[in-house]
C-alpha cells in the first residue's frame, strides 16, 4: 500500500511538473504576486489604480517564486518544484516526529507514508501553493519543542514558527497548542513563552506593514477576511475527512478511552490540542474559493495523534502491539481508496497536449496588443503580460464594500481591454459583469473560458 502511494505521488507530481498549464486559480495568484514583487519590490498595491490584485499571502513563498522569476523567467515549473520540495520535506519532518512519538522506525515510516495516500495530498503535492511549506515549518517548530520541552533550548523553534506565519498567516495552530498547554499546566513560563513568540512576531509584522505603508495589513487581514461562506460545503468536507481518516480516528478514540491519563499532560496534551484546533480550523473550508489544501494540516495532526495513541495503547496492553500494523494497513486502504473520483488531476495536467483551449488562449494573449484581462492569471504571467485585475479577490472585497469598482467599470465602458478571458468570476464583479454583457461580445468558447472582445460601436451621425 505504501509503495502504491509513493507511485501515485510520483506520477501526479511528474505530470504536474511537466505541464505548462494551470487549472488552479491560486497558482495564478502566486505567480501574479511574484510578478509584481519582482517588478516593483512590493506586491501589496494600494488598489487606488491598477493592478487590482488582492495579495492574500505573506512574503516567504512569494519571495522564493519572485526570485525564481528573476533568475529563470516566468514559469510554472520552478514554483511547482518548490511546492513539491516542501511536500517531501514535510514527509521527512513527519517521519522524524513520528519516530520520536512511536519509539520505532517501522511504524513511523508507515505513518509518514500514509500522509501522501489521500487524494487531497497527492493532487496538491506539486502545486505552486504555500500550504505544504507553511505546514513543514510549523511541524519543524513543533519537533524542536517536543524534543527539548519548554526549556531554553527550545528557542530555535521560534524562527521556524515565525517563518510559518510569514508563509501563511493562519499558521498559528502549533504555537496556540503549545501556549495553551503551558497555560493548562500553570507553568510560570507560559507568559514568558507567549511574549517570546508574540512580541517579535508582532514587531516583524509591524515592520512589514510600515514598509508597505499599511498595505500589507489591509491585504493580509481585512481583505483576506472578506470572504463568503458555504455552510453546506463545511458539512460535506467534515464527512469526507471523517471517512478517509476513520481507522485512525477510531484508534485515537480507543486510546482516549483506554488511557486517558496519557493525554492529560505533556506531549499527549499538546498533540490533542493541536488535533482539536485543526478540527475546528477545518470549518474554514466553507470559505468561497477554499480547496483541498484545508485538509492537509488536519491530516498531519491526525497522524501525529494516532502515532502517540499507538504507543500508549501498546504500553497499556502489550498484546495490542501485535495488531499495530494491521491497524495501519486498514488506515492505508481507507485513506488511499476513499473518494476515488476525486483522485484525478485536471486534463491540463494529465494530458497537456490535449488542452487545446490553453494553446489557443496563449496565442490570443500573445497576439493581442494593449491591456488584456484573463481570469487564469498564470497565462498572463507566463506570457509576460501584467496582471491588472485579480477577479476573485476584487469580487469579494467589492461585495464587502472594501473596494469601489468605478474605475474598472469606466474602462470597460470605454473598451480599454481589447481581450477579456472570463471563466465565471469576472461576470460577478459588481458593475463590471453588467458592462461586459453590454459592451463586449463572445468570440470563442474555450473549455471553461470565454474570450470576449469589445462590440463594434455604431458611428454617431450629426
Amino acid at each position: 500500500m505504501l509503495a502504491h502511494g509513493a507511485w501515485g505521488l510520483a506520477r501526479d507530481a511528474t505530470l504536474t511538473l511537466r505541464s505548462p498549464w494551470s487549472r488552479d486559480y491560486g497558482e495564478g495568484c502566486v505567480l501574479g504576486m511574484a510578478q509584481l514583487l519582482a517588478a516593483r519590490g512590493s506586491y501589496f498595491p494600494d488598489l487606488a489604480d491598477y493592478p487590482l490584485l488582492v495579495a492574500n499571502y505573506p512574503p516567504v513563498f512569494v519571495s522564493l517564486v519572485a526570485a525564481g522569476q528573476w533568475a529563470f523567467g516566468p514559469s510554472l515549473f520552478f514554483p511547482r518544484l518548490l511546492g513539491l520540495a516542501a511536500t517531501l520535506g514535510l514527509v521527512a519532518v513527519l517521519f522524524s516526529l513520528l519516530r520520536r512519538l512511536t519509539g520505532e522506525t517501522a511504524p513511523a515510516a508507515a505513518l509518514a507514508g500514509l500522509f501522501v495516500l489521500p487524494w487531497f495530498v497527492a493532487t496538491w503535492a506539486a502545486l505552486a501553493r504555500v500550504d505544504t511549506l507553511a505546514i513543514l515549518l510549523s511541524l519543524a517548530g513543533l519537533g524542536v519543542v517536543l524534543r527539548h520541552g519548554v526549556a531554553r533550548r527550545a528557542w530555535p523553534a521560534l524562527p521556524l514558527l515565525w517563518l510559518a506565519f510569514f508563509t501563511k498567516q493562519n499558521a498559528l495552530l502549533v504555537p496556540a497548542a503549545l501556549l495553551l498547554d503551558l497555560a493548562f499546566a500553570r507553568d510560570r513560563r507560559a507568559l514568558r513563552a507567549a511574549l517570546a513568540y508574540g512580541v517579535p512576531l508582532a514587531a516583524l509584522f509591524g515592520a512589514l506593514v510600515a514598509v508597505t505603508h499599511g498595505a500589507a495589513w489591509r491585504h493580509l487581514v481585512p481583505y483576506t477576511a472578506a470572504a463568503d461562506y458555504e455552510p453546506g460545503r463545511m458539512a460535506e468536507s467534515y464527512l469526507q475527512f471523517a471517512v478517509g481518516a476513520a481507522p485512525l480516528l477510531l484508534l485515537i478514540l480507543v486510546a482516549l478511552a483506554r488511557v486517558p491519563r496519557a493525554f492529560a499532560a505533556g506531549t499527549g496534551r499538546v498533540l490533542l490540542l493541536y488535533f482539536a484546533f485543526n478540527l475546528l480550523a477545518l470549518s474554514t473550508i466553507a470559505k468561497a474559493g477554499a480547496a483541498q489544501n484545508y485538509f492537509l494540516e488536519p491530516w498531519a495532526a491526525t497522524l501525529l495523534l494516532a502515532a502517540f495513541s499507538l504507543r500508549v495503547l501498546g504500553e497499556a496492553a502489550p498484546v495490542l502491539r501485535a495488531w499495530r500494523f494491521a491497524a495501519l494497513l486498514a488506515a492505508a486502504v481507507v485513506a488511499a481508496y476513499s473518494y476515488p473520483s476525486l483522485h484525478r488531476l485536471p486534463q491540463a495536467l494529465r494530458a497537456p497536449q490535449n488542452a487545446r483551449e490553453f494553446a489557443t488562449l496563449t496565442r490570443m494573449i500573445r497576439e493581442t496588443p494593449g491591456d488584456v484581462l484573463c481570469e487564469n492569471l498564470s497565462l498572463l504571467v507566463l506570457n509576460r503580460r501584467p496582471v491588472l485585475v485579480e477577479p476573485f479577490g476584487v469580487l469579494l472585497i467589492a461585495r464587502h464594500g472594501l473596494l469601489a469598482t468605478d474605475r474598472l467599470v469606466r474602462d470597460c465602458e470605454a473598451g480599454r481591454f481589447p481581450l477579456v478571458v472570463s471563466e465565471r468570476r469576472m461576470t460577478e464583479i459588481p458593475g463590471f459583469g453588467e458592462c461586459l454583457e453590454r459592451r463586449y461580445q463572445p468570440v470563442a468558447d474555450l473549455g471553461p473560458y470565454q474570450a470576449l472582445r469589445p462590440r463594434p460601436q455604431p458611428l454617431s451621425g450629426r
